[in-house]
């Protein structure tokens, strides 16, 4: 089973949300931040990593929201959501590296992310309505 990290991060009421890109798995479905661990890596820093290669973003873990065993036809994933803010501000005008971009989180419901998102995103609604 692999490891993923994933970054989910948040910053000024809007998450990090991407696109999977056309022929790969998962093609066309929303998704946060992240990938496989390496094998002397912990999911909290492959996510912290993968947030940077993807995106040019530099983020810090701020808690564990959940480890998610799922599998799908091309292979099994337990995937490993962190939850993190930006280690630096932001300079005006700057956004991530497409194809991320800036999500209001009252928007996250309308996105077609991947099964194994369902519950990291119920918790995120949850955050929100508090």
């Amino acid at each position: 089973m692999k490891r993923i990290g994933v970054a989910i991060v948040e910053s000024a009421g809007c998450f990090l949300v991407g696109l999977r890109a056309p022929g790969t798995v998962l093609a066309g479905l929303s998704e946060f931040p992240g990938g496989k661990c390496e094998s002397d890596e912990t999911p909290q820093a492959c996510a912290v990593r993968e947030c940077l290669e993807e995106t040019g973003l530099a983020v810090i873990p701020q808690m564990q929201l959940g480890t998610v065993p799922w599998d799908y036809p091309h292979g099994s994933v337990e995937l490993h959501f962190w939850l993190c803010s930006l280690a630096h501000d932001l300079p005006p005008g700057l956004a991530p590296a497409a194809p991320f971009r800036w999500v209001p989180a009252s928007e996250l419901s309308q996105l077609t992310f991947p099964p194994a998102n369902q519950q990291v995103l119920q918790l995120l609604q949850q955050r929100v309505q508090q």
